[in-house]
């Protein structure tokens, strides 16, 4: 999986703090973070921003 902030190497990592364990992939060179949260925030975000210029360009 390449990082869609340097284009680097993603590997899968376990994160954990005192109440819950999750796996997300962290870039190794650049460090970002993308857990499922994240890309279903992403996801959601770029359809919206689809849609609104889909509406701009045929007004």
């Amino acid at each position: 999986m390449d990082c869609p902030k340097c284009k680097g190497l993603m590997m899968l990592e376990r994160f954990s703090d005192f109440f819950l364990a999750f796996y997300a992939w962290k870039c190794v060179n650049c460090g970002a973070v993308i857990d499922r949260t994240i890309a279903k925030n992403r996801r959601s975000s770029l359809a919206a921003k689809a849609t609104k210029e889909a509406e701009t360009a045929t007004v």
